[in-house]
């Protein structure tokens, strides 16, 4: 029976990803196969990370009568094959139509976070698990991969992976011998890409598995001069706060760590004045994790700091598979911003500059360190041995001013007996994030937002209230929010 129409497949990945290539073993298998086909790819951002769609047709005919019309596009109803790279590539096809009744997914379960996830203050990522359930509801089929846990282990690449699961799913009539010539013919990394479609294949072909329960979160365990004070605080806050004393004592040292305990004592005092013990202390919880990472700000100090930790030039050799006799230059860029540079001066000094308008906010410096080198090296490490003189500058004292009004204000509205607006004070602290003009404009939308707290809950809670809703909708939303005026 001579056939009335192609077999379609859309490929949706990320750049970077080997989609174009993908395809392009599809087109080669058929062709092999002597089957007509055409691949195409549609408009997309092929740069790293950024959306990729690419779009294959087979006619299921080796000698068609006619020529086949292919088409450039596909069309929504008329999908039978959505190959995802990305789950959320999936669910985008998924909300275009393109997934229905008559396709078959074949989807990655790890994601890619794209910007709009990125730039959300706070956790803006998106569930898989919600888009991978959907997707099997609607589709014929759907077979959902852990890629690029397979291509780790096969050794190569995850567009391998997946064309050998394509070739595993059955919807197109392609053999694996004929696939696996494509990637012969290609010429390129034949013997990895094998591996990669090896283990593509066999994971389609075995059951679906459940996805893999989620790792618990490792936290730190305080330090032992710490875990009395750590064990007076209530319960909840046992597992959080010994993490973050351990932190907080390797990015500053034990008196910041004491503080941070100090600070979150407070809290838990006003949480359970509040009626917190009921609520699992839910907002001395949240608010500690804010505080935790509040207090472990980024400034120059702790980038050489991080760039010159014990290891990091052996990881890096080993995630460019650098053999022990072969020389590998690390090159670290560091671009200081002048606020940044003025915020390791004194207060004051950073404050007379500020007003001769020397210190006002712009371009700095641009440094690079050959970090790989014992000069390098050593520069960094000068740099990240400031670490004591932190607590004497500028940058210091304006993140703890600005620490302590926020947690001011979270314990005021948990005083006038508010537990949902103490919450969503907490919440706040959401705008302390990123650096240069967004965490200027961040500080003072903070600033403003604070300024006379007390005052304001006293005489009109619910205007405060509707301008702390407004504050928090922008950090989670608007990606431009920072920039407006409070």
């Amino acid at each position: 029976m001579a056939a009335d129409r192609p077999v379609t497949v859309l490929i949706g990945a990320l750049g970077g990803q080997g989609g174009g290539v993908l395809a392009e073993w599809l087109a080669e298998a058929a062709h092999l196969a002597g089957y007509p086909a055409q691949a195409t790819s549609t408009p997309g951002v092929a740069q790293r990370t950024g959306a990729t769609t690419y779009y294959f047709e087979l006619f299921p005919e080796r000698a068609p009568a006619g020529e086949p019309a292919f088409s450039l596009f596909p069309c929504a109803d008329d999908v039978d094959l959505v190959a995802a790279l990305e789950p959320m590539e999936a669910a985008r096809a998924l909300d275009l139509g393109f997934v229905t009744a008559r396709t078959t997914v074949v989807t990655a379960r790890e994601r890619v976070y794209a910007i709009g996830e990125k730039v959300v203050a706070g956790d803006g990522t998106v569930d898989a698990g919600g888009a991978i359930d959907a997707l099997a509801r609607a589709a014929k089929s759907a077979i959902a991969l852990d890629m690029g846990k397979l291509a780790a282990a096969a050794g190569s690449r995850v567009n391998a992976v997946m064309f050998g699961a394509i070739a595993g799913s059955g919807v197109l009539p392609l053999s694996a011998e004929e696939c696996r010539q494509a990637i012969v013919r290609s010429g390129v990394d034949v013997k990895t890409n094998l591996a990669g479609f090896a283990a593509g294949l066999a994971a389609a072909a075995a059951p679906p598995a459940p996805p893999p329960p989620a790792p618990p979160a490792a936290l730190d365990e305080a330090p032992a001069a710490f875990r009395a004070e750590v064990d007076g605080l209530p319960a909840e806050l046992h597992p959080l706060a010994g993490h973050a004393v351990a932190q907080l004592a390797d990015y500053q040292d034990a008196r910041y760590a004491a503080l941070f305990l100090k600070r979150l004592r407070a809290l838990a005092d006003a949480d359970r004045a509040a009626g917190g013990a009921a609520r699992g202390f839910a907002l001395s919880q949240d608010a500690a994790r804010r505080l935790a990472a509040w207090m472990r700000f980024e400034d120059v100090i702790r980038v050489a700091e991080l760039k010159t930790r014990p290891g990091r030039l052996a990881r890096i050799r080993a995630e460019v598979d650098a053999r022990a006799d072969e020389p590998v230059h690390v090159a670290d860029f560091l671009s200081p911003r002048r606020e940044e540079i003025v915020g390791l001066l004194p207060p004051a000094i950073a404050r007379l500059l500020a007003r001769s308008g020397t210190g006002k906010a712009g371009r700095g410096l641009a440094l690079r360190f050959p970090t790989g080198t014992p000069l390098g090296f050593a520069v960094l490490k000068a740099v990240a041995k400031m670490k004591a003189w932190r607590p004497r500058s500028a940058r210091y004292a304006h993140e703890q001013v600005l620490i302590d009004s926020w947690l001011g204000a979270v314990a005021a509205a948990a005083g006038a007996g508010d537990y949902t607006l103490a919450c969503r004070v907490a919440e706040l602290a959401a705008w302390a994030r990123g650096y240069g003009d967004v965490r200027a404009a961040g500080d003072a939308r903070l600033t403003v937002l604070f300024d006379g707290f007390a005052a304001r809950l006293a005489a009109d809670r619910e205007r405060l209230a509707a301008d702390v809703a407004q504050a928090l909708h922008d950090a989670r939303n608007d990606p431009d929010g920072y920039c407006r005026p409070a």
